[in-house]
């Protein structure tokens, strides 16, 4: 008897159990089906809107540049660097995006009427050709360049990759001599070095040359060999550099790390996460190091500076950078035929688990520009940007927040062709101290 109960209250429980799972699943299904129908709904009002604004509306608009606008609506209402991309504006990004052109490889000005190769690029023809910085060159395909100004003397030197071109070069104690170079398509050069009161200075332009790491490793290479021995410092500029590329970010922070994490991706799937660091092999070890930013350094630029701050390798100095500390990832659409999605996937993280997005870097010493004039200067930051998206506050357990430094502002006097936090920056640099000031900052 109470084995027949017993089987019969089991079959009462499995019977129970199977109509509930049975109604929770048609309740499920039901649900997606009437979101799905509220879509399909408002897809029709959509439609039915369109209809009307291209019959109805004061002028003329094409259905084309409605829907552009109204999928960028869509978008911009998440967050503000989420976007469609039209097919012919998506071509446009993706050719400025790598900088090419067809020429010859050098950077040059006018002096005395000539053209002054300042640098040449040595993966480029030119610099193949023999064309090195202090050349001049006199004559464009036979025609005299004398007194010509700068814009239409380079226009003439540009032209399409593969055709070959003749100008005339006159080395310093040399004759005049005609070099026959072929052009080709040209990623223009990232950073900018130069010594700056007996400390190494680079300025890093964009994270998004896919050249970057390379030009930036052969910058600090020409800055060592031209001091003769180590570099006593260097200074890497990152101000007003709007970011870029990961990869370039990772490899050019790496050249400053022995391996270690440089930045964490999290997403909204944990499949969406991910960590990347340096590779093993400092390039300049033990080398006094000093990053420059401002409220115009942002994505890749912060990263850098985010991963060489917390890992106690680099001085930040400057004002707090803008914040952007999301990802975005580019869908093509049929193969870009239909221009593309760029969406926000994810969030940047530094080392010490600090959130980027929405806060920025904070300076281990700020320095403005300018003088303190007791207004209030308005910057904007990503965190003013329109449905920008929440900062996530540092999440590693026992690390807290890095407190803001008093900002140091330029004497009232201050010469407006000068640097004010670059001379700064140069000071700190030189002072006996400054690994201690690191590892006082690094330790905060």
């Amino acid at each position: 008897m109470k084995l027949l109960f017993k089987k019969s209250l089991w079959l009462c429980l499995l019977v129970t159990f199977g109509l509930g799972a049975g109604l929770s699943l048609r309740t499920m299904a039901d649900a997606k089906f009437d979101s799905e129908q509220k879509t399909y709904e408002q897809l029709a009002l959509f439609a039915d809107v369109l209809t009307r604004v291209q019959d109805q509306y004061v002028e003329p608009v094409t259905a084309n540049d409605l829907i552009d606008d109204a999928l960028n609506g869509l978008l911009q209402s998440l967050d503000p660097h989420s976007r469609y991309v039209a097919p012919v504006a998506f071509k446009k990004q993706q050719k400025r995006a790598r900088r090419e052109y067809g020429g010859l490889g050098i950077e040059v000005t006018m002096q005395d009427g000539l053209i002054l190769v300042g640098y040449a690029n040595p993966h480029a023809p030119a610099a193949r050709a023999g064309i090195k910085a202090g050349d001049k060159i006199t004559h464009v395909e036979g025609d005299d360049i004398k007194d010509k100004n700068l814009s239409d003397a380079v226009a003439k030197m540009r032209g399409l990759a593969g055709d070959p071109i003749t100008v005339t070069v006159k080395s310093p104690d040399e004759k005049p001599r005609d070099v026959v170079i072929v052009r080709e398509i040209i990623q223009s050069r990232a950073v900018r070095h130069r010594m700056f009161e007996g400390v190494g200075y680079i300025y890093l332009e964009t994270f998004n040359n896919e050249h970057a790491t390379r030009d930036l490793t052969e910058a600090i290479d020409l800055l060592t060999k031209e001091n003769g021995i180590t570099l006593p410092g260097l200074i890497l500029d990152l101000r007003n550099n709007g970011g870029g590329l990961l990869n370039q970010s990772v490899d050019i922070a790496g050249l400053f790390l022995d391996g270690g994490e440089v930045v964490s991706v999290r997403g909204r799937q944990a499949g969406d996460n991910s960590r990347y660091h340096a590779k093993q092999g400092e390039n300049i070890a033990g080398v006094p190091l000093i990053v420059l930013i401002n409220g115009a350094s942002a994505s890749a630029s912060e990263i850098v500076a985010g991963a060489l701050q917390d890992r106690g390798r680099a001085m930040i100095i400057g004002s707090p950078s803008f914040g952007k500390g999301s990802v975005q990832s580019v869908f093509p659409l049929h193969g870009g035929r239909k221009g593309a999605l760029r969406l926000t996937t994810a969030r940047y993280f530094t080392p010490s688990g600090n959130s980027i997005q929405g806060l920025g870097i904070t300076p281990d010493i700020w320095i403005e520009p300018f003088a303190n004039d007791g207004k209030e200067h308005m910057t904007i930051t990503e965190s003013s940007l329109p449905n920008s998206l929440d900062a996530i506050i540092r999440e590693t357990e026992g690390h807290t927040a890095k407190p803001k430094p008093k900002p140091q502002y330029a004497p009232k006097d201050w010469p407006d062709n000068k640097d004010f936090q670059l001379e700064e920056a140069a000071k700190v640099l030189k002072q006996p101290d400054f690994n201690e000031r690191l590892q006082g900052f690094f330790n905060q």
